[in-house]
């Protein structure tokens, strides 16, 4: 227990060191901010947005008697940032500063709930959870450290399975849909479960390299929904108020668990896991699945196909992915299974790919260069013959293309400003508009696909009233129903001859229907074991699916003439009375649609907020370094996060120099300002010290003062692409380091057996600093998208050019030019990577300003490039550095010895190093100079395990360093730690 306090409180400190816990960026500077406000909530948003705005705050403030209530709280007045913006889809909550911020353009995988309702649910909720924790002992932290307190205590005691799993059951408890009615999103765990076995819950929760584990999300929503349908709600009520009122203690949120179900958490994470596996057991049981005829070869590393498309009666095209996979189109030999890959992908949304007359089209989502906060989302285009891949449209927000039978045009879903939805048609060859087709009633499109006349195009609408399954004329215009509007979860209708293709959750597990194009009876055409999704009929009359396995989505198909269709007879969902339990837990469903704002009333934001000041700690909050002293620190970040400021008093006596700090940065425009300044004095001296000729004393009781600022300009640029990670960054600086002049008693003495004989004593004048530099650096990357399993990237490269000079006056401290590469190549294995980095740099020797006995002193500036690795560093005139490394995983252990450590992953990094330094001396007596080359080395290995001790969150990489140094034949050797604080978040992805 004493083990775990003291970890407790490196972690409490390790947080208010990091206290900015995230930004998610700059939105662009030319838009107009609006604000409107109720008492409870304030929203901001772009101007176009007002409507919608309107609609969300209208939603929050019904939605605000009864998203708190299972928790029995409601929260305090919090504000809400809208990035409209932006192409991508997601909220989250924050806190230091507390707020909320959205991403409201939907997405093609949403759910049967408007995406404005499930954001306004999900994220409510982490409002409600965090608000909860304010309160006894971490009530009485938030006196001396702000808001950063509550977020420390989020991240040390409520897990993140319970956080987002808790969300997503009240989206699904305050609503008709919600992510626990799609058996979709079950089926990754009851595959996992039912094919293999229930994990650890260290591995559940922490994730594994070895094994695929479905994320957070799943585990939370499955263990918080069975634990509340068993217990009740007090069993996580009582959690989250034991977590604050008693923050103090070691482990309050497990001991709030055990409160009410007698039980810690993971001996009810076993139970209530259990609990599913009885119930998934008995719904496989009531099920004949066919032997599947599959194309793919089952991978046990896990890897999903998706979206299957026939190219011939040979061959399929399809997407595939997974934890060791960069993204990519690969095509399928149907007999053999052969996978070729096609090519890697940029970042997707969770949509389809289209596929006709040997062309790819699909979107990809492009991140403004300047902006953080606008994404787009593009065409890019793939022509098979001549594997020429185009993109037809720039600074777009279209999803789901769909490419005609022709080649002619593409149908996608557009989404404007202000959330007003239509159908594009566009050409397929420039991307040009030929046609824009208002959806009834501004319903949300979804998965738009061709007829094979070319004219139609069959899709789902969400509406208010759920989805249902429409055709529309692009000739005449005409929309026709096929199916009525339900809550029921559908997805990618597909037409063959008179009928209509689609994935249906009428049952617990997720399999394909069919309905005829005129309506009528809707038919089960699969009986899959864990799910079954996106149809896709070749011309030879095949039906492709993809079918769910613990190891991933695998590639099934039937022939039309023997499928057996089943008549559907409507049934509940086998979870549907857990819900209506649950769901009488509620206060009641909230009324979230066709609510009134007329009372809300559009005022002006004004982008000059720069200053909200959140937290502040009786320490000096050191964030660059992630360190803390004795002071006190104020920390502020406004609204649109474009404004950070931090204002800070050092204690400490050995930073007596930066004894006071201000740091402001302002993010708004294209270029980033940053300032920093420092005031403090030197301490005095009253010591001995010794050089190689002599024994002296020196006094100084004055403390001269000393100033150092600096203000920076850079230009961060993002041109991320495809497969490729691109960033460009320039900047220039310039920086100013004065302080006073200051006298000092020298005396020089013999030390004999008695004590010492002074021998002179001399009063001397030392000079202060007046250091005026200017700094100019280029920075550049072009690295591969990664995996989620590979160490480093396996292709890139990085480049850095820095210069420092002191053009103004002051002291000459001359000049340095550095130069920084680095290499990417992949090893021999998979996920190995090969890094190669050479340094150089050079200086230009300042002015003189003490001679010595033997050479002569100068200013110089600091080294640019590092040292070999165990090599102490010299001073030098010239370094070129070489560094290679291997990096390999060397195992993936998954090692749990419960609640003391989980270890994931053990790597290598092997290692050489090579310097060659020379440095240029001038003789103090004949002015003569002279040169001196060193060379040194040194190689050695680096072991690294990745592992959550006492079930933190947070991961820690410890490891030790050996370096043999054959210049002096020395052995070296260090420890390295370093621990993974990721931002405190939590939100809907």
């Amino acid at each position: 227990m004493r083990i775990r306090f003291f970890l407790f409180i490196y972690f409490f400190i390790s947080f208010l060191s990091q206290a900015q816990y995230y930004s998610s960026g700059a939105d662009p500077a030319n838009i107009k901010w609006k604000q409107v406000n109720s008492d409870v909530f304030k929203v901001v948003y772009p101007e176009e947005f007002d409507g919608e705005a309107k609609r969300f705050i209208a939603i929050l403030d019904s939605l605000y008697q009864y998203g708190g209530y299972t928790l029995d709280h409601t929260p305090k007045p919090i504000k809400v940032l809208i990035h409209s913006r932006s192409a991508y889809s997601n909220g989250f909550v924050s806190w230091a500063p507390k707020r909320m911020e959205i991403y409201p353009t939907p997405h093609q995988d949403m759910l049967a709930q408007d995406w404005l309702e499930q954001l306004a649910i999900h994220e409510f909720r982490h409002v409600v959870q965090i608000d909860k924790l304010n309160k006894g002992f971490t009530k009485f932290l938030t006196i001396p450290f702000g808001q950063q307190a509550i977020g420390a205590v989020l991240g040390l005691y409520a897990p993140l399975w319970f956080l987002e799993g808790d969300a997503t059951l009240s989206e699904t408890t305050l609503s008709h849909s919600g992510r626990g009615r799609r058996p979709a999103f079950e089926q990754e765990t009851r595959a996992q479960v039912l094919e293999k076995e229930i994990y650890s819950y260290e591995k559940a929760y922490f994730g594994s390299y070895k094994d695929y584990v479905p994320n957070h999300y799943h585990m939370g929503y499955l263990f918080t929904a069975g634990a509340r349908y068993k217990y009740g709600p007090e069993v996580w009520e009582k959690a989250l108020d034991e977590a604050g009122r008693k923050s103090w203690s070691i482990t309050p949120f497990n001991r709030g668990v055990k409160n009410v179900t007698g039980k810690n958490k993971v001996p009810l994470y076993h139970e209530i896991f259990n609990d599913w596996k009885m119930k998934w057991t008995m719904l496989n049981d009531s099920i004949s699945p066919p032997q599947n005829r599959i194309i793919t070869k089952r991978d046990t590393r896990y890897k999903n196909y998706m979206y299957p498309n026939a190219i011939s009666d040979d061959q399929i095209i399809t997407e595939v992915s997974g934890p060791g996979e960069l993204n990519h189109f690969a095509t399928l030999d149907i007999k053999t299974g052969h996978e070729e890959k096609i090519l890697i992908t940029g970042s997707r949304n969770r949509e389809p790919f289209s596929y006709n007359n040997n062309h790819l089209v699909w979107t990809e989502l492009e991140q403004h260069p300047r902006w953080d906060n606008q994404y787009f989302s593009v065409i890019r285009t793939f022509n098979l013959q001549t594997r020429k891949q185009n993109k037809i449209s720039h600074n777009t927000r279209y999803k789901a293309p769909s490419l005609s039978p022709d080649g002619q045009t593409i149908a996608v879903v557009e989404t404007d400003y202000s959330n007003q939805f239509s159908i594009h048609l566009l050409n397929a060859n420039d991307g040009t508009l030929i046609k824009a087709i208002k959806t009834p009633h501004n319903a949300y499109p979804m998965n738009p696909q061709w007829h094979d006349n070319g004219v139609q195009l069959v899709m789902i609408l969400l509406t208010p009233e759920g989805k249902q399954i429409v055709e529309v004329s692009t000739s005449s215009e005409q929309w026709n129903n096929i199916t009525d509007k339900s809550f029921t979860e559908i997805r990618f209708p597909r037409i063959h001859n008179n009928f209509v293709y689609f994935c249906g959750s009428y049952s617990g597990i997720e399999n394909i229907y069919r309905i005829p194009i005129s309506g009528g009876i809707t038919e089960k055409v699969t009986e899959s074991a864990f799910g079954a999704t996106y149809p896709s009929i070749s011309n030879n009359g095949i039906l492709y699916y993809q079918d769910y396995t613990s190891d991933g989505y695998q590639i099934a198909y039937i022939p039309l003439s023997e499928i057996k269709p089943i008549p559907l007879k409507p049934t509940a969902l086998p979870n549907e009375e857990m819900l209506q339990k649950m769901q009488a837990d509620e206060k009641g469903m909230p009324q979230l649609k066709n609510l009134a704002t007329n009372s809300y009333k559009t005022k002006n934001y004004s982008k000059w907020n720069l200053f909200n000041f959140h937290s502040w700690a009786p320490a000096f909050v050191n964030i660059d370094d992630a360190n803390i002293t004795a002071g006190a620190s104020v920390l502020s970040q406004n609204l649109l996060g474009t404004t950070f400021t931090s204002i800070g008093f050092n204690a400490d006596e050995q930073y007596s120099r930066e004894k006071f700090n201000f740091k402001f940065a302002y993010q708004a425009w294209w270029p980033v300002f940053d300032l920093e300044v420092k005031v403090g004095n030197e301490q005095p001296i009253n010591d001995y010290f010794k050089n190689s000729t002599d024994t002296f004393h020196i006094l100084r009781s004055s403390k001269p003062n000393h100033l150092w600022t600096e203000l920076k300009m850079k230009l961060p640029l993002n041109f991320s692409r495809g497969k490729y990670f691109r960033n460009v960054q320039p900047q220039i600086g310039v920086s100013y380091q004065q302080s006073d002049d200051y006298s000092y008693e020298q005396t020089y003495i013999t030390v004999i057996d008695d004590g010492i004989i002074e021998k002179s004593k001399t009063t001397e004048i030392a000079e202060g600093l007046d250091i005026r530099s200017l700094d100019y650096s280029f920075f550049a990357y072009n690295l591969l998208r990664s995996t989620q399993r590979d160490i480093a990237s396996r292709w890139g490269h990085v480049m850095e050019l820095s210069y420092r000079h002191t053009p103004m006056g002051g002291n000459n401290y001359g000049s340095i030019l550095g130069v920084h590469t680095r290499l990417y190549f992949p090893g021999i294995g998979r996920h190995h990577s090969i890094r190669i980095d050479n340094d150089w740099h050079t200086k230009e020797k300042g002015e003189l300003y003490q001679k010595g006995h033997t050479y002569n002193h100068f200013y110089i500036f600091s080294d640019y490039v590092r040292f070999p690795r165990g090599v102490q560093s010299i001073t030098n005139d010239e370094l070129y550095s070489f560094k290679g490394d291997y990096i390999l995983p060397l195992m993936n252990p998954d090692l749990n010895i419960p609640g003391i450590l989980y270890l994931k992953r053990i790597t290598a990094n092997l290692f050489y190093d090579f310097s060659l330094a020379s440095q240029n001396l001038q003789y103090a007596d004949t002015g003569a100079w002279t040169s001196r080359e060193y060379d040194f080395s040194s190689f050695g290995t680096e072991l690294r395990g990745e592992l959550h001790p006492f079930r933190f969150v947070f991961p820690i990489s410890v490891g030790y360093r050996y370096a043999y140094i054959p210049n002096g034949k020395q052995h070296y050797h260090e420890m390295l730690l370093s621990m993974g604080l990721a931002s405190i978040v939590v939100g809907n992805k």
